[in-house]
């Protein structure tokens, strides 16, 4: 009994993680939409991943306010994806979990001059 308590814990505390990160400001959209990265958890290479949060300026239809996306860029090919995505109820990551998934995305080139350039920025040149 001991032991499936501690599992629960365990796993209430690994997907608790992202929400409690240290989220560093990337930019603001002209909606107001905010968008920050976890550096702490960027993981370095030829591809990087890291937690991303947006903070959405209104609700959507589905009633999410904030989402956390793990986002893989590949830094030589300019492409990037999503590994993993929670939706919340309230702002940064925290509330009730909406939907979540853990399938990956296909690679999409990034385009310049979107929040996916910026990500790939953040993500490629934290990599050094």
């Amino acid at each position: 009994m001991r032991a499936a308590i501690f599992f629960v814990l365990a796993m209430l505390s690994a997907v608790a993680t992202p929400a409690s990160a240290g989220w560093t400001f990337i930019t603001e959209n002209i909606s107001g939409d905010r968008y920050f990265v976890d550096l702490a958890t960027l993981k370095k290479g030829a591809r990087p991943r890291a937690w991303i949060l947006t903070n959405y300026s209104a609700r959507t239809k589905q009633g999410v306010l904030s989402s956390i996306l793990r986002k893989e860029v590949d830094c030589r090919e300019e492409k990037i994806r999503v590994l993993a995505a929670r939706f919340y109820s309230t702002p940064m990551g925290t509330g009730d979990v909406m939907y979540s998934t853990d399938e990956s995305t296909e690679w999409t080139h990034v385009t310049p001059n979107t929040i996916e350039e910026e990500y790939a920025r953040t993500m490629c040149h934290g990599n050094r």
